[in-house]
């Protein structure tokens, strides 16, 4: 029986190709094995788990005895790492000189700069609170977005803004923009919005270096209404028990900080109000102990301090929303790990932490379906640790991968 020419080129074609479709199939498909993994804060961890990645989305979840291993699967060997879902730090800052000029950075360079403030730390997705260039901003995301750029999902809120005569004194020689109508709060963000924020960010109560300056009710509600008609969320710096107050009648969704300034606690009406209002909270703990240190007091019994771990706590108790957030890129000290321990100290436990880090701003900021969990059909986004945080909440930051799609972005 004689085989045509056509045919047997052919044949010769899909021969030879088969090398090269293996190695395509690898690139596409991922295969996690042997970590004990935590499919969600509030679920049993899944011991010698198998996780198989494809088309940069979870296919199969499951023990090793039962999950097949796909024959073209690149293998990664995790025996002795524990698994969760990638972690979102809620308040960061691109505000640093190094970021600067972001578009003309080599590559390595910025990759480096990412790692050393975030990815280091098991961040996959994090929220910019503050910029005063959002097209800067934006160049990086843009960088990342295109694989160009080993980092986090970024999010913004843009350029804040905040009450007439009231930029904050701890950003001196800067000023923010200063609103001093509801007209011009309307046209503010939507101007923001426009230029591709996620969000809007606003001071409702800002310390001048004087005296606290509220920010009018009216202006608040101006901007939280327009953000809102355009399905964003809106963040609050407070500063004290009045800016909390008026953030909260203003519509604001979302503290950026705990308000411990006039070393109040925060009582039961307020928490409610708080609660009504479906607010979350960024605690941002660490940032008072580094700013008491810069000003060469002690922290040992400080009320400042005391006073923000309780009005977590209090909030924590509650059922409030938590979610995980550091300051970095204001604060030079880009470990988290005194977060974690700080967190502990108001009362939260591993698995509420784990979920102010994973599942609670998944859910708060719509992505849900994508990411905060382990499961099938989310996106791979994986961090691992060397150490279970179970044991100790501070092996948090023991990272060794983490994988976004299916690339390795960091591995220490």
């Amino acid at each position: 029986m004689k085989i045509s020419v056509k045919i047997f080129r052919l044949v010769l074609i899909f021969l030879l190709c088969i090398p090269f479709m293996k190695s395509y199939a690898q690139e596409k498909t991922l295969a996690l094995v042997g970590a004990k993994i935590y499919p969600a804060p509030n679920e049993k961890p899944i011991m010698n788990g198998v996780v198989i990645i494809e088309n940069e989305q979870i296919i199969k979840v499951g023990t090793r005895n039962k999950i097949k291993i796909p024959p073209a699967a690149r293998i990664v060997d995790c025996t002795g790492l524990v698994m969760m879902s990638g972690f979102w730090n809620c308040h960061v800052h691109f505000m640093e000189s190094q970021w600067q000029g972001v578009e003309k950075i080599p590559t390595e360079k910025l990759n480096q700069q990412i790692k050393k403030m975030l990815t280091r730390y098991g961040f996959t997705y994090v929220f910019d609170l503050a910029t005063l260039d959002i097209n800067n901003l934006l160049a990086v995301r843009k960088r990342i977005e295109k694989g160009e750029v080993q980092g986090p999902t970024i999010l913004t809120a843009g350029v804040p803004f905040a009450p007439e005569k009231g930029s904050p004194f701890y950003i001196n020689p800067l000023k923010l923009p200063e609103i001093s109508s509801p007209e011009d709060a309307r046209e503010f963000v939507n101007k923001q919005l426009d230029a591709g924020a996620d969000a809007i960010k606003l001071w409702s109560a800002s310390p001048d270096g004087k005296k606290i300056i509220p920010m009018p009710n009216e202006i608040i509600q101006a901007a939280t209404e327009a953000a809102h008609k355009r399905g964003k969320p809106v963040f609050a710096h407070p500063t004290n028990l009045e800016g909390v107050k008026i953030a909260q009648q203003g519509g604001v969704d979302i503290l950026a900080h705990v308000a411990a300034d006039d070393l109040i606690n925060w009582d039961q009406q307020t928490i409610n109000a708080m609660l009504s209002s479906k607010m979350a909270l960024i605690p941002t703990l660490k940032l008072h102990t580094w700013e008491t240190e810069r000003a060469g007091h002690t922290t040992e019994n400080n009320l400042l301090i005391n006073t923000a771990v309780q009005q977590l706590r209090s909030y924590s108790l509650a059922g409030g929303n938590i979610l995980f957030g550091t300051d970095v890129g204001y604060m030079a000290d880009y470990s988290p790990e005194e977060e974690y321990i700080m967190m502990g100290m108001s009362g939260m436990n591993y698995s509420q932490i784990l979920s102010a880090l994973t599942t609670t701003p998944a859910r708060r900021f719509g992505r849900e379906k994508k990411t905060g969990r382990i499961a099938e059909g989310t996106d791979a986004d994986h961090v691992l640790l060397s150490a279970d945080h179970v044991i100790d909440v501070n092996n948090n930051v023991e990272v060794k991968y983490i994988i976004q799609k299916v690339r390795i972005i960091y591995s220490d």
